[in-house]
Formats: C-alpha cells, structure tokens, sequence
C-alpha cells in the first residue's frame, strides 16, 4: 500500500491563507474600533472628573463660581479660563492665537481644549486626541459649557447650582428626557452628542450615532 502524502499542496495553503486574510480584515477594524471606545472613554470620563474637582479646588481658593465675571471676548474667555481654571486642571503648554475662537490649551495626555467663546456661557470643545484628526464635532470633539448666571446654568443643566456641563439645552436637561430623543439630537446637531454621552456614563454604546 503507498503511503499517502501529509504535504499540503500549494491550492491548499493559498486558500488556508485566504481564509486567514478575511477572517483579519473582518476582526482587525472591529478590535481597534472597541480599543478606541475604550480610549476615547476613559479621556473623556478623566476630563469631566478632573475639571469638577478643579472647580472645588477654584472656589476653595477665590470663593463661589457664582461670584465669577461673564468673559467679553474669544480672548478674555480664553484668559478667563488660564487664571481661574487652569491653575487647578494643568496643561502641558498653550498656544495663543490673540482674539480669535482658536486658542488651544494642550493637556498633559495629548488632549486638547480649544474654541473658546464668550457669553452667558463659555463655550469649549475638548478634543481627545488634540490636532490630530478628524477634529469632528461628535466624534473626537466635544463641546461643554461655563454658565455664569442663574438662569444660563438652569437652562443648559437643569441646575442652576452646576457650573459646568455638557452642551444639552432646555430641551435636553429637562427631567425624563428620554435616551431615544438625546440620540436623536445627536443626529440633528453633532454639538449635542456631548449631552448623550454624559447620559451614557461617558461611554460609547453600539447604537452611539457617528463613527470615528
């Protein structure tokens, strides 16, 4: 009786490698997507912790958030930040492009604060992976707010004792929101998607609107 051979013919192994290759391309995107999640979670739950506790520590020193002037300009509410909150948070260096929306306050874990806009509420975008992109609203831009009056922080948080939050607006803070409508905002208006994110305890579910 001849021997069968064990060699693995050259049709067999370019299929097994074929098998291989598909099988990666599947599984690949979908372990960076969730190694991304899991990142992009992490600096954003760190950012919101870390700026609540600089706000105790500001008023342990200069007394009540509600004492605090309303900046007048896309320069004063970038300087208004430097000296009342950055003290507190940290960065590792700024960059100052004058009166302009553009300054940027880079932190420590190569995120980045920028977009700094006067009024009743300050607006600003936390960027998790600072000028590397897409730098898209929604996706690894955020925007939160500073309220300095009564009525600005009832109307964006709900609270009129919280000084900082995320981007939600009257009909966002209002009690029983459901999930349902903050996905939907996020869809309509990418600014928003901050507020679902919150809801969500930072983290980015499977049904979260916007790809990376």
């Amino acid at each position: 009786m001849s021997k069968k051979s064990l060699a693995f013919t050259l049709s067999e192994v370019l299929l097994t490698m074929t098998v291989v290759g598909v099988v990666a391309a599947m599984t690949i995107p979908t372990l960076h997507y969730q190694k991304v999640r899991k990142e992009y979670t992490a600096k954003l739950k760190n950012f919101y912790s870390h700026m609540e506790n600089a706000i105790l520590d500001m008023q342990a020193e200069k007394g009540s958030f509600k004492d605090l002037r309303e900046p007048g300009s896309y320069h004063d509410s970038y300087l208004w930040y430097l000296e009342n909150i950055d003290p507190y948070y940290g960065h590792a260096f700024v960059k100052d492009n004058g009166d302009s929306s553009n300054n940027k306050v880079y932190l420590k874990d190569g995120s980045m604060i920028t977009q700094f806009y006067p009024g009743r509420c300050m607006y600003i975008d936390y960027d998790i992976n600072g000028d590397k992109g897409p730098n898209a609203m929604g996706r690894d831009r955020f925007r939160f707010l500073f309220c300095f009056t009564d009525a600005s922080r009832t109307s964006w948080f709900g609270n009129k004792e919280f000084f900082f939050g995320p981007y939600c607006g009257p009909s966002m803070s209002a009690a029983g929101t459901s999930r349902q409508a903050l996905i939907n905002q996020c869809k309509s208006s990418k600014m928003y998607c901050t507020c679902l994110l919150q809801n969500d305890q930072w983290e980015f579910k499977d049904d979260y609107p916007l790809p990376f």
